[in-house]
């Protein structure tokens, strides 16, 4: 039996018809033969098409003798794809026709033509995709949205750049809640769990209407396009790597940014920083540098904490370290019923391996106050200083960074073997003006931070238990504990 393979595609709303096809295969066919037709599917892979997969089965079974196809297309576009499944046929003595190309595979003329054909199929599928891809970076490149849904607190729009309508994002309401989200994430004693917890709970719709997960949440963080992209955003992407499209001068903090990869637009996993490219875009940024900043430095380093090890139980939770084995002490606590006193003790993680000989006989108590005292005494012996923003000093910053970099690259001009002697006077009479524009550029930075506002004193002993533990993670490292007494490690 004759059996006549359809498809339309969904690539091209006015590709042929399926009845068109089926009427020009059965010009040809033996008898009445078995129709196979699948509707508004695309032709770049075989696994996807109920029909075709009915057409194999039957071919398994011995029902079918020759598969009749408008064009060759119209079956495949991937020479591997249908050189399997010729081979398939072959297996089973199923001859393939491509009706309007006049050939088929019981012919060797028929033979060579059909893997001409398909050749040609798969080139015109890589040239589109290749024209895609090109215009998709393209976009990239010239500051506007690249297209796919709009991230989270913002909508699709166009915009008129350049005497043409461009593709851009508009901000919505839920950036003002995108800007809450970030400052409770940024507080160093929440978890991404923590965070999605609280906007369920609130009733808050994620991204595509859908409940807040720690996975979800972590890439609304981690894109870029509401940010304020200035002197800092561009030190952080320069330092992972990343290729930046953008001049230095252009991070003014005015604009968002994309961030996008081989596989296009970053939206979930890990990012590999040297497959990326970082642009800025013709929409206006909304969130601060600085906290947008610490949501990712708090995602780089992926802090967790387990359920029996509550950061509620002590606000040193994370920072107490064992002087025996090095791993993690766990402040733990119970309701004692004698009394229904609650009771909190500590416990090394080394104890549950076997290999910690640590005899804790000090309290969690005696630890937070004394912890509380060396900080409270830090801060007596501490002058306070001006608080240094980014938007205040980002112009001097972007001449700063400017300058490091010519500095940078005089430098490895030097390393060449082949300089010659006149080469390094000029360069390092060059590297002379730039280290003293260099220090110039401090001064005036030095300047406009002491004309900022000086913040009081922090009294410790009256923070609540969310600022001393943000307090602490601020200033302390580790706290090691051993049988009868810590020490304090400082960070630098």
């Amino acid at each position: 039996m004759d059996a006549i393979y359809a498809r339309q595609s969904i690539d091209k709303k006015d590709s042929l018809s399926i009845e068109t096809q089926i009427n020009f295969a059965k010009s040809i066919a033996i008898g009445e033969p078995k129709l196979y037709i699948d509707r508004g599917i695309s032709g770049k892979d075989l696994v996807h098409r109920p029909e075709l997969q009915n057409l194999l089965s039957d071919i398994k079974k011995g029902a079918i003798t020759r598969v009749l196809v408008y064009k060759l297309d119209r079956f495949t576009r991937s020479l591997m794809d249908f050189a399997n499944t010729w081979e398939y046929m072959s297996k089973y003595k199923v001859e393939f026709i491509s009706v309007t190309e006049n050939f088929d595979t019981s012919t060797p003329i028929g033979k060579a033509m059909i893997f001409i054909m398909a050749i040609f199929a798969q080139m015109e599928r890589e040239q589109i995709s290749k024209r895609v891809s090109d215009n998709y970076y393209d976009r990239v490149e010239l500051g506007r949205w690249p297209g796919g849904p709009a991230p989270y607190g913002f909508s699709n729009t166009t915009i008129v750049q350049d005497g043409k309508k461009v593709s851009s994002l508009k901000l919505e309401d839920t950036m003002n809640v995108l800007d809450e989200i970030m400052k409770v994430y940024a507080y160093p004693t929440t978890s991404l769990g923590d965070v999605s917890r609280l906007l369920n709970k609130e009733k808050c719709p994620g991204p595509n209407s859908k409940n807040w997960t720690a996975c979800s949440l972590s890439r609304v963080l981690r894109n870029p396009a509401s940010v304020k992209c200035d002197h800092a955003v561009y030190t952080y992407f320069k330092k992972l790597g990343v290729n930046i499209l953008n001049p230095i001068d252009e991070f003014n903090g005015e604009h968002g940014g994309v961030l996008v990869g081989k596989n296009g637009a970053r939206t979930k996993g890990t990012l590999n920083p040297k497959e990326a490219t970082f642009a800025i875009g013709n929409w206006p940024g909304y969130i601060d540098s600085e906290l947008w900043l610490q949501c990712q430095q708090k995602l780089d380093k992926n802090q967790q904490f387990t359920s029996n090890n509550s950061p509620r139980n002590s606000w040193l939770t994370g920072l107490i370290k064992c002087g025996d084995c090095g791993r993690a002490v766990m402040v733990r606590k119970y309701d004692r019923k004698s009394d229904s006193e609650t009771v909190r003790f500590l416990r090394c993680r080394g104890k549950d391996f076997l290999d910690c000989n640590i005899n804790i006989e000090i309290t969690i108590e005696e630890i937070e106050e004394a912890v509380q005292k060396e900080i409270e005494s830090l801060f007596e012996k501490c002058n306070s200083t001006p608080i240094e923003s980014a938007h205040s000093t980002n112009e001097i910053e972007i001449e700063l960074i400017r300058v490091a970099e010519a500095i940078s690259n005089l430098m490895q001009v030097l390393k060449s073997e082949s300089i010659s002697s006149l080469t390094i006077e000029y360069i390092n009479k060059e590297l002379e003006e730039l280290t003293n524009k260099k220090n110039e550029l401090e001064d005036q930075k030095k300047k406009v931070i002491q004309e900022l506002v000086v913040p009081q004193k922090i009294i410790f002993n009256e923070l609540n238990f969310d600022d001393r533990r943000a307090v602490a993670f601020s200033y302390i490292e580790t706290v090691v504990i051993y049988d009868d007494y810590i020490k304090i490690v400082w960070k630098k």
